[in-house]
């Protein structure tokens, strides 16, 4: 156990957490993807990977503007994504993915998808279903 035995909730979650983190932290390893920059990826891979405001990039990924901002520049610098102002509003700043980006996302969901289906293999329908809405649940609880 990660925490000690009084926090028997805690521990459960913090374990399966740090298991899926592993799992999924070796694949991305192995296409250069650093942590947390899969998610950036995932996102902009959304909707047949149409350009998306950082802002809406920021709320999707539930972070701040700054790490977004920060996640988008380090992107950018790998060549995996490019920003430009929107046409419609100038202020707005898109993010999408290059061709080497969709590529790159593209092999980032290969890997959340092998790891989902050897997490998921464990459970039953059922009780993937039944975990998803206790995760939802706990999760509502610790954000209010």
């Amino acid at each position: 156990m990660l925490i000690f035995d009084e926090f028997p909730v805690g521990a459960a979650t913090l374990t399966v957490v740090a298991a899926h983190r592993a799992k999924t932290e070796a694949g991305l390893r192995k296409l250069g993807v650093y942590p947390g920059q899969e998610m950036l990826l995932m996102a902009l891979l959304k909707d047949d990977a149409k350009a998306k405001p950082q802002s809406e990039l920021a709320e999707l990924l539930d972070v701040n503007h700054a790490t977004i901002a920060k996640s988008v520049r380090r992107m950018t610098a790998t060549g995996n994504v490019e920003t430009r102002r929107s046409q419609a509003d100038g202020r707005v700043t898109l993010v999408a993915l290059t061709p080497a980006g969709l590529t790159l996302a593209k092999q980032v969901q290969t890997v959340c998808r092998a790891v989902e289906r050897q997490a998921s293999a464990a459970l039953t329908p059922d009780e993937q279903a039944q975990y998803i809405q206790l995760a939802a649940k706990m999760t509502a609880a610790l954000k209010n």
